[in-house]
């Protein structure tokens, strides 16, 4: 399973960027992302709070999140082997 990653701060942002670029990537490297986990939190708050927190808790052995920049993930993106940064 390929995710797409996609994390503002606030109401304010928009996330298109993010889509676009994660799209891009996939069009790109012949990928198809097969699901999207957007979320509006603040890389600071706990990761069992954060919809990011979930979906590593479910992922399995050969599954791909893709996110637009390393900023997106926060500070957990040591945590993880699988991410992909466009």
């Amino acid at each position: 399973m390929i995710y797409g990653y996609i994390r503002t701060s606030t109401d304010k942002q928009n996330n298109e960027n993010q889509h676009y670029e994660i799209e891009q990537f996939a069009a790109t490297n012949n990928l198809t992302i097969n699901k999207w986990i957007e979320e509006t939190i603040s890389s600071k708050k706990d990761l069992e709070e954060r919809k990011l927190g979930k979906l590593l808790k479910k992922i399995k052995q050969d599954d791909i999140i893709i996110a637009s920049e390393l900023s997106r993930l926060g500070r957990y993106y040591k945590l993880c082997p699988f991410f992909i940064i466009v």
